[in-house]
């Protein structure tokens, strides 16, 4: 079935709409869960700060398990990953045009 080119440039601004949409939906995901994440392993070296007092006789969690490899270490990588979804944002935005005739 034959579409006039004005059909096919609207059906065109109607999915880039969508992407827009879906990518800042997608980038607002990102970012809730890159806070999240944060947050979490806040949560986890306290607790660990904790478990370390309160095992502080035996060595600390390490000593009372006999661990050799013991250390913790988990990355922070919040700011990166809010980055990447501002990133994403810009790339998906497309200014509105407007067309001129001459």
């Amino acid at each position: 079935l034959y579409r006039t080119p004005i059909y096919m440039l609207n059906r065109i601004i109607q999915l880039q709409a969508v992407l827009e949409v879906i990518t800042n939906q997608t980038a607002t995901a990102l970012e809730f869960l890159a806070r999240q994440s944060s947050q979490m392993r806040e949560a986890i070296y306290q607790n660990r700060m904790a478990l370390d007092y309160l095992l502080a006789e035996d060595g600390g969690v390490c000593g009372k398990f006999n661990l050799s490899n013991c250390c913790l270490q988990i990355d922070d990588n919040e700011k990166v990953v809010l980055k990447i979804a501002k990133e994403i944002r810009k790339i998906a935005h497309v200014p509105i045009q407007t067309w001129e005739t001459t």
